[in-house]
């Protein structure tokens, strides 16, 4: 999938870039997604994300050459500062949809950088004659998260209750939202 890269200002005022991964990407989104990983929005700990920069480079490499799928990166002055990826299946009932992972160095969360990534997210795909669902799952307890996903105009399509086990006795709801974009 093509995505030119563009230049966009956040909440603070700061020119970012929004482009398509590339391999030579992999240590700086590396880092920005060790950044974000702390098993608060995210069902992993950074203890369990233990990709290495070839697991990262193939990762990226796989979804480019997906024609449907695609990692856009939000850029600073050359370091990744969030990213968003959608997946698509190879499935023949499935290749309509787009699964959808997203997130934001700690550094720079509450600033719009998500709201930038999404739209430019969503503009790619609204004119993709092929993709016509994209989904996603969010902590239940992600306010900021379930908040954003409605601005973009997913809708809550279902729940697991205590879906996420956070410790013996603190479990979280797992949200699935969707977009139609036929």
């Amino acid at each position: 999938m093509e995505a030119l890269p563009s230049s966009h200002k956040t909440k603070s005022g700061k020119q970012i870039t929004i482009r398509k991964a590339c391999k030579s990407d992999a240590n700086s989104l590396r880092n920005c997604i060790l950044s974000y990983v702390n098993g608060v929005s995210i069902p992993f700990t950074r203890d369990e994300f233990d990709k290495s920069d070839s697991e990262i480079e193939h990762w990226i490499e796989e979804l480019n050459c997906n024609q449907n799928s695609l990692l856009l990166v939000a850029e600073d002055n050359g370091k990744i500062i969030g990213n968003i990826d959608v997946t698509t299946s190879r499935r023949s009932m499935l290749k309509h949809t787009g699964y959808i992972g997203m997130g934001v160095h700690e550094d720079w969360q509450n600033n719009g950088v998500g709201s930038i990534l999404f739209q430019k997210m969503i503009e790619c795909y609204e004119i993709n004659d092929e993709i016509e669902l994209l989904w996603l799952q969010v902590f239940g307890t992600n306010t900021a998260g379930l908040l954003l996903y409605r601005k973009f105009g997913f809708e809550e399509s279902g729940r697991q209750e205590k879906f996420i086990k956070k410790s013996e006795d603190i479990y979280i709801d797992n949200v699935i939202m969707t977009k139609k974009l036929t």
